[in-house]
């Protein structure tokens, strides 16, 4: 039995469909918008840089404490010597009106002799409390030497330093400050080299440094400043500092 012959036409058919094919990936180009004969077409860059804001902020309170220190031949004693002095200096310092007042760290630690040949000896006891306040600057002075005069053996710390509000809104200020300027100058360069920015990439503040407060001691030794300006004085200042570092996005100004 012979083979149907093809019909006519049948090859061309195939071959006519073929192109349709191979245009079609094409398809989508061709919604593609075609740059204008002469135009440079955008292209994007980025800028990446970082700008520090500085400000002096003035050392606004003191952070003080006291410390007593007993000695007994028995621990009931020292107990008894402790409440008394620490109730004595509470009493004084709630008069002055200071801030952030507690009684913290109390301890008692034997009195050892050596006994050559034999056991050591307890031959007493010492007890130790501290009590830590707040205050101002100005008043420092007064509240030292009435503080030693009423229980007292020596000031263990002050630290002088802005009170966190006053930091807090120094950061906020300065975030601020620094990120303007990062964002001036990035638009400053695009415009250098003829071009704008045209979207923020990314804003980052790096973490803030810590407040490192100023500190100053005494003792009942010591002769301290009458009348006190000297001590409020040396409160001093802190440097705060915020760093932000900025990326933005620029491309060619349009013709």
């Amino acid at each position: 039995m012979m083979p149907a012959a093809r019909k006519p036409g049948c090859w061309r058919t195939f071959f006519a469909s073929l192109p349709f094919l191979v245009l079609v990936p094409g398809f989508v180009l061709a919604d593609s918008p075609v740059p204008a004969p002469g135009a440079t077409p955008a292209l994007e860059g980025k800028i990446s840089l970082d700008a520090t804001a500085h400000r002096r902020v003035p050392n606004t309170v003191a952070d003080v404490t006291l410390a007593i220190q007993l000695d007994g031949l028995t621990a009931d004693a020292v107990s008894s010597l402790l409440a008394e002095g620490s109730q004595t200096l509470l009493d004084f310092l709630r008069e002055q009106g200071v801030e952030r007042l507690r009684t913290e760290n109390v301890s008692f630690a034997p009195q050892i002799q050596p006994v050559r040949g034999g056991p050591d000896r307890v031959v007493g006891f010492t007890g130790q409390a501290f009590v830590s306040f707040r205050t101002t600057p100005d008043k420092l002075g007064t509240l030292l030497s009435g503080g030693l005069a009423h229980g007292a053996n020596s000031v263990s710390q002050t630290e002088f330093s802005p009170l966190e509000s006053e930091i807090d809104t120094a950061h906020r200020d300065l975030e601020i400050e620094a990120t303007k300027t990062a964002l001036a100058r990035a638009d400053a360069i695009a415009q250098a080299v003829g071009q704008r920015v045209i979207r923020i990439e990314n804003i980052n503040v790096e973490p803030e440094t810590a407040i490192r407060p100023m500190s100053f001691a005494a003792s009942k030794e010591m002769t301290l400043p009458s009348p006190p300006t000297p001590i409020a004085t040396a409160a001093g200042e802190q440097d705060i500092s915020v760093r932000v570092s900025v990326q933005v996005v620029i491309e060619r100004k349009s013709e």
